[in-house]
């Protein structure tokens, strides 16, 4: 048995327990009370495996981490190189080799305009970062955000948080102000104050997948710089050709960011990476002299395995097309959806672009009786599009998400190498869980079926 062996068998004999008792008993609770008993052993590319070797489609991908699919050889193989190489980690005294060739890799796909890479952990540590270079940058203190976004949990990015609910129990955060998605009218008669130093926004919106208007970041960027404003656009979900292209921002030919945030997807799915991609002229606002190299930086940025994950998934990017492989499978999804859409009124809207997508649902009578359900709602708050979630997981092995109860939208995120079968299995279950739960008639019929989830 080696050690890795050993030590998995070890924490599987008091997973649970383990768990609960020192890591998050809350959200064990509300896994237990979703009904939600499954641990996951294996991955590869879209696909899980329980411990009843059951296969599950995965349109999470850990909130869209997996774009190159759990466990891909060339990835795995790298990492492993890496590893047995010797190569010494966190020098600090040091001029990287991966970490210089990764940042102009990346500098490149903005066409030059972003010059500079700054490397952390996570995407809301790259979101700390572009506030603070925004700030030294203009003077400035606040930020300016859209309603319903989300830009990471930290101080600093919970001060851009659309939603109040996650804001509203940390006391004062950073100023900042809310505008509403795709309002430009509103966005220049913010900017016109001159008092922000950044505006974020994100291409398509994690928590409701609404997209960007075609212009608006064209127009955006125009705003922006005659304002003296720092337009930041946060990739950490959309970025590495999850919409169809490698950036988001890209399906706006005028959009001119002066900042971009990507993580989530530049880690490969193994090692975290953050980075905040600068304008030139931006980044000597703060870095500007010897004295002032290390004003912002982190004990574990460009780590030896962060640095090859992210330039072994640009190369697993372009080798496979995965940006077209999202286009083309995005538009073939979101055209079934709709498809599917006529048939449910309950379906609102079909929302996103490529490989994030959303279904948008509209509550009516039958929210009302899920949410007096207590499989649904006893230890957490009724959700109903956590109904459509149980269903895809227990009688389709499908897993996806519900956002917040605020915006009611089934979220898909699969890693970018799904297969047109697997592609095929996930609009069947579509199709088939809108049928099983809006069959039901009444209040009674609407209880017996959530209670019978999975039962089959």
């Amino acid at each position: 048995m080696t050690d890795f062996q050993r030590l998995l068998q070890g924490a599987r004999e008091d997973q649970v327990s383990n768990f609960e008792t020192h890591v998050n008993p809350a959200f064990s609770e509300l896994l237990r009370t979703l009904g939600h008993r499954h641990s996951f052993v294996r991955g590869e590319g879209a696909l899980l495996w329980d411990e009843q070797e059951q296969c599950y489609l995965d349109c999470v991908a850990g909130y869209a981490v997996h774009a190159i699919g759990r466990s891909h050889p060339r990835m795995v193989n790298a990492l492993r190189e890496a590893l047995e190489s010797g190569h010494p980690n966190w020098v600090q005294f040091d001029r990287p080799a991966l970490s210089g060739l990764l940042a102009r890799r990346l500098s490149e796909r903005t066409g030059g305009e972003l010059q500079h890479a700054v490397f952390s952990n996570s995407g809301s540590e790259a979101v700390e970062c572009a506030f603070k270079l925004a700030r030294r940058a203009t003077g400035r203190d606040a930020v300016l955000h859209c309603d319903h976004a989300y830009h990471g949990m930290t101080l600093g990015a919970l001060s851009a948080n659309g939603n109040e609910r996650l804001r509203q129990p940390f006391g004062d955060l950073g100023p900042s102000e809310q505008i509403a998605f795709n309002d430009l009218h509103a966005l220049e008669r913010a900017l016109e104050s001159r008092k922000f130093a950044a505006f974020i926004v994100e291409p398509v919106q994690g928590k409701t997948c609404r997209s960007l208007a075609d212009g608006y970041l064209a127009e955006a960027s125009r705003l922006a710089t005659k304002h003296g404003t720092i337009l930041i656009v946060d990739e950490v979900q959309t970025g590495v050709g999850r919409t169809g292209k490698f950036f988001g921002y890209e399906h706006d030919r005028g959009a001119r960011p002066h900042m971009v945030v990507l993580s989530k997807a530049l880690s490969g799915g193994y090692v975290p990476l953050g980075v905040t991609l600068v304008r030139r002229d931006l980044w000597r606002a703060t870095f500007h002299s010897i004295s002032n190299a290390l004003i912002h930086s982190s004990t574990f940025q460009g780590g030896l395995l962060a640095m090859v994950a992210g330039l072994m998934t640009l190369e697993i990017h372009d080798a496979e097309q995965l940006s077209a492989r999202a286009e083309r499978l995005g538009e073939r999804i979101a055209s079934t959806l709709r498809v599917i859409q006529k048939k449910y009124p309950c379906i609102g809207e079909v929302r996103g672009k490529g490989l994030i997508c959303g279904i948008a649902l509209t509550p009516t009578l039958l929210e009302r009786a899920l949410a007096s359900i207590p499989i649904v709602g006893s230890a957490v708050e009724p959700v109903f599009a956590q109904a459509f979630v149980m269903e895809f997981l227990k009688k389709h092995r499908v897993l996806c998400l519900a956002t917040e109860r605020a915006t009611n939208v089934i979220k898909f995120t699969p890693p970018l190498v799904l297969e047109e079968s697997q592609c095929d299995w996930l609009l069947r279950a579509v199709e088939e869980c809108f049928h099983t739960i809006s069959r039901a008639p009444t209040v009674h019929g609407i209880a017996h079926a959530v209670h019978n989830l999975g039962d089959g």
